[in-house]
């Protein structure tokens, strides 16, 4: 199960008890876009680019901000303290973007070091006699969370299930009674678009460049076919993202994020 914790950059989490006055009402629905998620720029090139949830909501009228958390299971106020936060966003939003980051929770964490062994990216290290993930290294791709023995890491990770749920909260911390969640769990996994395949050439050959280029994918999860067209064994991925970032370094962007739902 997942368990609660407050994520960096994301403002103190309240307990449903705290707060005094006047508490808003929230009525509305939580919606999560589903297919490729965000890009920058170039539309075609980069859809799929960025591993981030797309929220949307209709505002509350009289809430100050809204606090946003996830769950392996669905959401609502009796189990709304062990859910993790993932973001807190202000009253007049109605939308926001959500990414989901392992996090380690110092007191628990051993210190033991079979993390950093797993992590695929080298986005582990222990300092202190604690794990320490560098964010600008990490991919979720939760091998980390899975080679925890003390389950200290957030279990908040790529190719995973979540519900999403949305709670509103007065300028004095009072929470609204209704807490809204999804209906429906939703996954961000990296996808290989055939029809994005450029049967990229090297050295004259055809291959690709999420094939052959190093590090390699750790597991032997990508391959291309007959014709040169990529393709990604989910039996065998393990989310780390190392193809992702050579097809969009030397290729035509094949691999991209995409968000689905378990009603699908």
């Amino acid at each position: 199960m997942l368990a609660s914790i407050a994520l960096a950059g994301v403002c103190a989490c309240l307990n449903s008890s705290e707060g005094f006055g006047p508490a808003p009402t929230l009525s509305t629905t939580l919606q999560i876009d589903t297919g490729y998620t965000p890009c920058s720029n170039y539309p075609f090139l980069n859809k799929g680019e960025y591993p981030v949830f797309v929220l949307h909501w209709t505002p509350s009228e009289d809430a100050d901000h809204y606090v946003i958390r996830v769950s392996d299971s669905p959401i609502n106020a009796a189990n709304w303290d062990s859910a993790v936060p993932v973001d807190t966003v202000a009253g007049s939003q109605d939308s926001c973007w959500v990414s989901l980051n392992p996090v380690v929770f110092e007191n628990t964490c051993i210190g033991c070091g079979l993390c950093v062994e797993a992590c695929p990216r080298n986005a582990m290290t222990l300092a202190g006699g604690r794990a320490v993930i560098d964010p600008d290294s990490c991919t979720s791709c939760g091998q980390c969370v899975l080679a925890c023995p003390v389950s200290a890491i957030t279990d908040t990770r790529y190719n995973n299930w979540y519900y999403f749920a949305i709670r509103a909260y007065s300028a004095t911390d009072a929470p609204s009674d209704q807490v809204v969640c999804t209906a429906d769990a939703y996954r961000i996994r990296y996808f290989d678009d055939v029809s994005r395949c450029d049967h990229c050439n090297y050295q004259g050959n055809s291959t690709c460049f999420a094939v052959i280029n190093t590090p390699p994918c750790p597991v032997g999860a990508i391959y291309w076919d007959e014709g040169f067209y990529i393709h990604i064994d989910t039996t065998k991925c393990i989310s780390c993202g190392i193809c992702f970032k050579h097809c969009r370094t030397d290729g035509l962007h094949s691999i991209s994020n995409i968000v689905e739902s378990s009603a699908r």
